[in-house]
């Protein structure tokens, strides 16, 4: 049985002729092909059966292409959308694409131009299956080796794998589109200055996402690697926008409102990067748990008291802490999490490392009334 038998595509198309053939087209190299006549009926017939690829044509009475690749890309954000165009809709062909189309073919619609299309979907839906899975394991280990101090990083890097995961295919679908549609502007035989200025504005886009990417993982990388503690000096504005460029997406997608104030003069400290990134990653995962319908996180950083050191302040809006459970917070394995959701090392590993650097961490919580959370380091931390 051939590949394309397991995979399920949707055309979509007003023109009866134009679905006919490219529906024999399609079944005879073995794809299960379902088709509807207008947008609004293939959105339906999307939510039935669930297929991994759409075809739609753009210009449509009614829901349009563009619409209907919005509806998808909203209530199916798994499914690979391709749109057909008439050879004067490069517009309509870019704007699908910012809007994640796998993919634009030109009508009239060649079978070589198709299947090329339809290939390329088919790598970007199985690769992105492939990670999200990948995660799911990294997850489902991490809860299920939870023993010593060590494994309650690893538990936050399996919380953060899949908001990261999300944070990089974005930016790279966009490059990728970016350099398929160049591609394609070339092979058209026009001389490289006809296209400069449209070359030089994707250029620039596709240098902003690869800088975004690179960034995104030598920070990942930084944070997970493995190694013994070592002091050297800690710039703190930059240890928190690097916490926060790792648990961004997260934010966004639990509806989350973040607020970072940060004072401009604040000294750096010596202590761990790592560790101290560590505690303030474990600080802000515990609030977004404990904000399931969303809520405001703000962190705050400037010199102590007496200017003796450095505070770092996490509160949140969530559920808070029953006063009965402050006392226990940071004891090792104690959580007011269900079964599954922690182990009760984060607290205690942030305790600890705050002590091996001379300093504390302090809370304030009310049940109903969010929690804040401060880490504070002497000058001397480490």
């Amino acid at each position: 049985m051939p590949e394309s038998a397991y995979w399920t595509i949707v055309l979509i198309d007003d023109e009866a002729d134009i679905r006919e053939v490219m529906t024999m087209s399609l079944q005879d190299s073995g794809y299960r092909v379902l088709d509807a006549s207008n947008g609004e009926a293939g959105i339906r017939l999307c939510h039935q059966e669930k297929p991994e690829i759409v075809i739609t044509d753009i210009r449509m009475p009614g829901m349009d292409g563009i619409q209907v690749l919005k509806t998808i890309k909203t209530s199916l954000p798994d499914t690979e959308v391709i749109v057909a165009t008439a050879f004067g809709d490069i517009d309509v062909a870019i704007r699908a694409l910012q809007l994640d189309a796998s993919d634009f073919i030109t009508k009239p619609i060649s079978d070589e131009a198709l299947f090329l299309a339809l290939r390329r979907a088919q790598q970007r839906y199985t690769s992105r299956k492939k990670l999200l899975d990948y995660t799911a394991l990294l997850e489902q280990q991490v809860v299920n080796q939870a023993r010593i101090l060590h494994q309650d990083k690893l538990m936050s890097m399996g919380r953060l794998a899949a908001s990261v995961v999300h944070e990089i295919n974005n930016p790279l679908s966009g490059i990728l589109n970016y350099i398929r549609l160049m591609i394609r502007m070339l092979g058209k035989g026009q001389p490289i200055e006809f296209h400069k200025d449209k070359f030089l504005q994707y250029l620039d886009v596709v240098e902003r996402e690869t800088a975004r990417c690179s960034g995104i993982v030598s920070n990942l990388l930084t944070f997970s690697r493995r190694t013994e503690p070592v002091v050297h000096p800690v710039n703190i504005p930059d240890m928190i926008d690097r916490s926060v460029m790792l648990i961004r997406h997260k934010l966004d997608i639990s509806h989350i409102r973040l607020t970072v104030s940060v004072k401009p003069d604040i000294p750096v400290v010596n202590g761990d990067m790592n560790q101290l990134q560590q505690c303030i990653l474990n600080l802000i995962l515990n609030a977004i748990d404990a904000m399931p319908d969303g809520g405001s996180l703000t962190i705050r950083a400037g010199m102590g008291p007496d200017n003796a050191g450095v505070a770092i302040q996490i509160q949140d809006t969530g559920t808070g802490i029953a006063e009965s459970d402050l006392p226990h917070i940071f004891e090792p394995f104690f959580s007011t999490k269900e079964a599954g959701y922690g182990v009760g090392l984060g607290l205690s590993t942030v305790f600890g490392i705050m002590e091996r650097h001379g300093g504390r961490v302090d809370v304030i919580s009310r049940t109903g009334q969010g929690a804040t959370f401060t880490l504070w380091l002497p000058m001397s931390a480490g």
